[in-house]
């Protein structure tokens, strides 16, 4: 049975500099790094959607993971932020493995606070492995938090 999880992230920049931003592509060429050449990116009218595949050792995986996980582990991140509309904007972060039946899925909504921008994540993980999916998922709810952190830090490095 899949993990939800529920966390906020604060963001110091006002919700316009802050949207405006994660669906800049040039924002995304820097945060994917070299990853941004083999990436997808569709930008419409105020929303972004991109999509990351990439391939890492499974030796930098938490130990439980690394036991039951291929060498080289395939993974796919895609990212999507609507259009921002009355001082709100929705997105989304999914996640799959390949080579393990991992999946994470959240929502995101990003909406104007009193002086700062609040980001607000709803989220299930699930791994479909008897014995010690339930240990997995509940990892994978620090990761999705780390990563998340990781873009909030981009995202105001960036507007620095």
């Amino acid at each position: 049975m899949p993990k939800s999880f529920h966390f906020d992230i604060e963001f110091k920049y006002p919700i316009d500099d802050v949207h405006r931003t994660l669906t800049d592509p040039s924002y995304w060429k820097v945060r994917l790094g070299d990853l941004y050449a083999t990436s997808d990116i569709e930008v419409g009218d105020g929303s972004i959607e991109v999509s990351v595949s990439e391939e890492i050792d499974s030796a930098s995986l938490p130990t439980l993971v690394a036991k039951v996980a291929p060498s080289r582990l395939g993974l796919k991140r895609v990212d999507h932020w609507g259009p921002l509309s009355d001082g709100k904007a929705a997105g989304s972060v999914t996640g799959i493995a390949h080579g393990l039946p991992i999946r994470i899925e959240t929502t995101l909504d990003l909406t104007a606070a009193e002086s700062c921008t609040r980001l607000v994540v709803d989220g299930t993980a699930e791994v479909k492995m008897p014995i010690i999916g339930g240990q997995i998922e509940k990892l994978l709810k620090k990761t999705v938090e780390d990563l998340l952190g990781r873009d909030r830090d981009a995202v105001e490095s960036f507007l620095a």
